[in-house]
């Protein structure tokens, strides 16, 4: 009898240090030997996009699943929204994370007017083009700083989305930009991201 009470505590101690360690890292940062703290460009669906902002290294978070002790969840360093509000366009705007150890600002954005009920299928036509962000048609922004709309452009190397295939490599989003804004200079900016689809666990919410 006298081992019940200290099996029972390292029960107890066992189970959420395993649940913590179920905690899980989908990203993948492989640094450029030719640009430093900045990522490889890649095409692998390694979730990260590093760029420089004013001449310093800037990274989206990890992306990371965790397991919690009820539910878990997933943190991205990506998210995709569609704003069908206006009545004659939508506005597709994509979203970046900084990483914790990364400099200001907080995020990343580009903002695309796109044609109503933009689809799947219409986004998979981004795929292997190279737009040019006018301030117009769409625009770069900082911290969600709609006040400060940068120009630039942007080049999709991968843009594949299947809702069919949600958690497959083939829901892919990679390519290269440059912006300039007000106050910040992007330069030198890759990603290379996976795309599942909606919630609780996606990046891609239309």
């Amino acid at each position: 009898m006298k081992w019940i009470a200290p099996l029972q505590w390292i029960i107890v101690v066992a189970i959420p240090t395993a649940l913590i360690s179920c905690d899980k890292n989908y990203t993948v940062f492989y640094e450029d030997e030719d640009a430093d703290g900045l990522s490889v460009f890649s095409d692998m669906g390694n979730n990260v996009m590093s760029c420089y902002i004013n001449g310093q290294a800037f990274r989206t978070r990890g992306r990371i699943y965790n397991a919690g002790f009820s539910r878990g969840y997933l943190s991205t360093e990506i998210e995709l929204f569609k704003d069908a509000a206006a009545p004659d366009s939508d506005t597709l705007t994509i979203i970046w994370q900084r990483d914790a150890f990364s400099p200001n600002p907080n995020s990343i954005s580009l903002v695309l007017a796109v044609k109503k009920d933009f689809s799947y299928n219409d986004f998979t036509a981004f795929n292997n083009t190279r737009l040019v962000i006018d301030g117009i048609n769409g625009y770069f922004m900082v911290n969600s700083n709609h006040s400060e709309k940068g120009t630039g452009s942007i080049y999709f190397l991968r843009a594949v989305l299947m809702p069919g295939n949600a958690a497959g490599i083939n829901n892919q989003l990679s390519g290269i930009f440059e912006a300039t804004l007000p106050s910040y200079k992007i330069t030198r900016g890759r990603f290379d991201h996976t795309l599942p689809v909606g919630h609780p666990q996606g990046v891609v919410f239309f």
